[in-house]
């Protein structure tokens, strides 16, 4: 084992869960009435542990060494086989998992933040895991139950592995292309069993040594199926076929053509797959046919979320390391004390802003994700019809959200971390410069930036005629317009209102373009959209939270640990309305100058 660089401190993640949150809520549910606080604070704990002596020791020696590929065979980096042993036989894997299936049972809210800490401290190792419960999720939802019964505990404890398998070398966002075919198995006597025949890329951990077998959900054509995505079926096609009895029997005619040499996350191996060279490879037809897109909409839904779980992980771990390195490093004096001594960098200006990027960013980035996956808890489990509804509408507004802007803002955040450590930041010496590497990729899949905004544009926006969006705006607004006049937080109330407002504006002219016909504009505007509705909504999470903090600190010692944590609450809140939030305003100019330019430049110039 190597190096332990994980060193979180969880004081954030506990305000998130136990003084943000509604978890007394949560824990009427019946789902959660096993648990208490105190078993949520000692998971996490546990978690911790788990990290600084486990994962976080394997995180740069995975890195060094990657994965290597022979024959078809991959193999892992030496320290992730124990990575792999203590994770399963202690539970880690299925965190959130239904319990009759070998899960924890947590609330997604728990599981999340869980979530964060270990990709904080083993990215490429998380991945591998994190593909085999989400593929056992969707047996669970949709496979019959001896699928069920086949597949999803062994896939929830760690036995097995899985991937998802949309990409192809000629269809990758567009996947309505995909060439991968099925054919009826007449041999088989069972209608459910097809012939798999196609090529797979850039499929996440397609191939590895973790697992005795691995199940691959691909999506594929059945023969004579509609062209694009509404003739796409989804299949369970084992690595290793899987006998009624639950053994393993022969192979599946899987072939692993090769790995990728990456930029980042070079623990985790991105596989080329070949189904069916040989004729002789079967897959089980996953529901009815033609609905395998969407099917697989719930996989990558859960994925996008976790995409955001990922970038907050690596986010939260460049700001530990820098300001670990800021505390310790000595240099320069002071700008405005030129004639003093040298003094750690965390005292010099340009370091403390930062900082105070990291620190706000990573912190209202928690905030969303937060509320996001205590969404999903309350819409899993409400009663209430009316509202189990409305707050799974919220969950599907702020999952593109989640997704993009917490990738995109946080490469960003860890180029500050690098930056305030200077030359070593940009050395292997520290893990900056793979916390960079490894984050690069987040922001690609399950559907780019763009494709998120997209989604939010076209689908998100429109949902129940727009009601959602408009009650979320409109929320914001009766928010701030309460809190202006305060004496903390009436400046950044008023911030946030003209955010509110300036976000709002994009969407009426979305309406304008769409009716006059200038549907170019639209996709030129909207991942700036996308931003501006993150920063809006993050800057109202992050407000909640310094009310709370501002609240809390009037009835502890100010110098208390508490106290220094709620003062830092309330200023981090400050810095966050203050200096991101107004890069909403800068967006929406850009919007109102209606530019083509981009378009309108001769090609060959480009």
């Amino acid at each position: 084992m190597g190096i332990n660089y994980f060193n979180r401190d969880v004081r954030d993640l506990k305000f998130v869960l136990f003084e943000y949150l509604d978890m007394d809520k949560l824990l009427t549910y019946e789902a959660f009435q096993d648990f208490d606080r105190k078993d949520f604070s000692m998971i996490i704990d546990e978690g911790l542990k788990v990290c600084r002596e486990v994962l976080g020791p394997a995180m740069q020696d995975g890195d060094r060494e990657g994965c290597s590929y022979a024959e078809g065979r991959v193999t892992v980096p030496a320290p992730f086989y124990e990575c792999w042993k203590v994770m399963t036989e202690n539970g880690w894997i299925g965190t959130s998992n239904n319990p009759e299936f070998g899960g924890q049972g947590l609330p997604a809210v728990v599981s999340g933040i869980l979530g964060e800490l270990f990709t904080g401290a083993n990215f490429a190792f998380m991945t591998y895991p994190g593909l085999a419960v989400g593929n056992g999720r969707l047996i669970e939802n949709f496979g019959t139950d001896e699928d069920r019964a086949l597949f999803v505990e062994k896939m929830y404890t760690g036995r097995w592995g899985g991937t998802m398998c949309l990409t192809e070398p000629d269809a990758g966002s567009d996947v309505g292309w995909l060439l991968t075919k099925a054919t009826p198995d007449p041999t088989s006597g069972d209608p459910r069993i097809y012939k798999i025949e196609g090529t797979k890329r850039f499929i996440t951990c397609g191939e590895h040594d973790l697992t005795e077998n691995i199940i691959h959900l691909v999506l594929a054509r059945i023969e004579g199926a509609p062209l694009g995505t509404k003739g796409i079926s989804l299949f369970i096609v084992p690595k290793i076929r899987v006998n009624p009895d639950g053994s393993l029997g022969e192979q599946n005619d899987v072939f692993c053509g090769g790995i990728e040499h990456k930029m980042g996350i070079h623990g985790s191996s991105t596989c080329t797959l070949n189904f069916g060279e040989n004729e002789n490879c079967l897959g089980i037809l996953l529901g009815e046919p033609d609905s395998g897109m969407a099917k697989m909409f719930q996989m990558m839904n859960d994925a996008r979320i976790g995409c955001g779980v990922q970038a907050l992980g690596l986010t939260a771990s460049a700001y530990d390391t820098a300001r670990k390195y800021a505390r310790e490093r000595v240099q320069g004096p002071l700008f405005s004390n030129r004639n003093g001594g040298r003094v750690p960098i965390i005292q010099h200006e340009d370091v403390r802003r930062m900082l105070m990027n990291l620190k706000s960013g990573t912190e209202a980035i928690r905030a969303m994700i937060g509320k996001l996956m205590y969404y999903l808890d309350v819409a899993q489990n409400e009663s209430d019809e009316a509202k189990r509804e409305e707050i799974a509408l919220r969950t599907e507004l702020l999952t593109p959200l989640v997704k993009a802007y917490s990738s995109d803002f946080g490469y960003l955040l860890i180029r500050d971390a690098i930056q305030i450590m200077g030359g070593v930041g940009f050395c292997s010496e520290f893990p900056v410069e793979q916390y960079a590497r490894d984050m690069k990729i987040i922001s690609i899949w399950e559907g780019t930036s763009y494709i998120q905004s997209l989604d939010l544009v076209g689908r998100k926006l429109g949902m129940k005629g727009g009601s959602i969006f408009r009650n979320w705006i409109q929320e914001i607004v009766a928010f701030t317009k309460a809190l202006q006049d305060d004496a903390d937080f009436g400046s950044d109330a008023k911030l946030l209102y003209k955010a509110s407002r300036a976000t709002g504006d994009f969407t009426m002219k979305f309406l304008q373009y769409f009716q006059e016909g200038r549907l170019s504009l639209i996709p030129l505007i909207s991942t700036r959209f996308l931003e501006c509705f993150a920063e809006t909504a993050m800057a109202h999470f992050m407000l909640e939270q310094g009310l709370i903090a501002r609240k809390k600190l009037s009835g502890v010692d100010a110098e208390s640990a508490d106290g220094l944590f709620y003062r830092g609450k309330i200023e981090t809140v400050r810095f966050f309305c203050r200096n991101i939030l107004p890069n909403v305003f800068a967006r929406h100019i850009i919007m109102e100058q209606e530019d083509t330019s981009a378009m309108d430049i001769p090609e060959e110039v480009l």
